[in-house]
């Protein structure tokens, strides 16, 4: 377990990098107005090994149809472009180091939205259970974590014996959740996977699985939350992304909607709006790192891009006046 007392200061674990706060110094300690703290962080990518020379044995086989040549290829490729496929111990120690980081930091809470695995197999859930409970962050008074599309990866979906709830107490696709925090702040936990049994997408067979989608349930949860929830700050957790216009064009776009933001994603932010008229969305599930001051309308939302890229954190403050702060953080290697 990780001593609170740690003598090691935060500012050699990270380096500040922006803030929604321009008048708040460039630094990354705890402030003294800050009644709770957050810190969130998304699409980790835990690798493992996942069987590469098989699969690239399955690209020469001349018998298969082109669907199976289509999705041997994404699977190998999948497997092939993690940047720390071939250091695995090294990127485990970065995530131990960042997590240990959150202590000296004064982090109350951590989330993480997404693709803790990155092909949603067993090894890699239980790598990520590993470190967050040697690192003492174990526990869902302490940890938050919603299901991304690479932790439901339906390419490697004959190797997959066990499922993330084995691992990781989650919600799924129809049936969201609230949690109640100290500090008058509550929780959203959606998965915004499309529902893999009841809605799969026809591309599946093809490609990996990206789309997201917001059901009718969950809008219907969420308005049910009214009386109960009252004044709280609402911060909702999802893989998914609600909009595009803050990331740079990539290939993976030529495919449309497939890495388009979740789908109803407007009613989503109008249902918000009804429990928390400036309630905050943390999500993932793009790469880029979103400005730390992005917002549609009245509600924040926040991406620190793909940890497996970008090594960044967002850590969010909470004051006596329920005013959110978002302060990006940068990974020292």
């Amino acid at each position: 377990m990780v001593s609170l007392q740690n003598p090691y200061r935060a500012d050699g674990v990270f380096e500040w990098v922006s803030s929604s706060d321009s008048r708040r110094p460039h630094e990354l300690a705890r402030p003294s107005d800050a009644i709770y703290r957050i810190a969130h962080f998304t699409d980790v990518h835990v690798p493992s090994e996942v069987e590469i020379l098989e699969r690239l044995k399955d690209l020469a086989n001349n018998h298969q149809s082109v669907g199976d040549w289509l999705h041997n290829f994404s699977a190998a490729g999948n497997a092939l472009a993690h940047a720390y496929h071939r250091v695995r111990e090294e990127y485990s120690n970065l995530l131990k180091k960042t997590l240990v980081g959150f202590h000296l930091l004064g982090v109350d809470h951590v989330i993480i939205t997404g693709d803790l695995a990155h092909c949603g197999l067993e090894a890699e859930f239980m790598e990520m259970r590993a470190i967050l409970e040697v690192t003492g962050w174990w526990g869902t008074e302490k940890l938050t974590v919603v299901p991304g599309n690479h932790d439901r990866f339906n390419l490697y979906e004959r190797l997959v014996r066990e499922p993330m709830e084995k691992f990781f107490p989650v919600v799924n696709s129809r049936e969201p959740r609230i949690k109640k925090l100290p500090g008058g702040i509550a929780l959203l936990e959606i998965e915004s996977n499309c529902d893999r049994e009841d809605d799969r997408h026809f591309t599946e067979q093809w490609l990996p699985n990206s789309y997201g989608r917001i059901y009718p349930e969950t809008l219907e949860f969420i308005e049910k939350q009214q009386a109960d929830l009252g004044e709280m700050r609402l911060l909702t957790c999802m893989h998914h992304h609600v909009s595009e216009d803050w990331y740079h064009f990539s290939p993976e776009m030529l495919f449309g909607s497939l890495m388009g933001p979740v789908d109803n994603a407007d009613q989503f932010l109008e249902a918000v709006g009804l429990l928390d008229p400036t309630g905050a969305v943390l999500h993932g599930h793009k790469h880029d790192l979103m400005p730390v001051d992005y917002a549609i309308g009245p509600h924040q939302i926040s991406c620190p891009g793909g940890f497996a890229e970008q090594l960044m954190v967002n850590l969010i403050d909470v004051n006596p006046h329920s005013e959110l702060t978002f302060t990006h953080a940068r990974l020292r290697t």
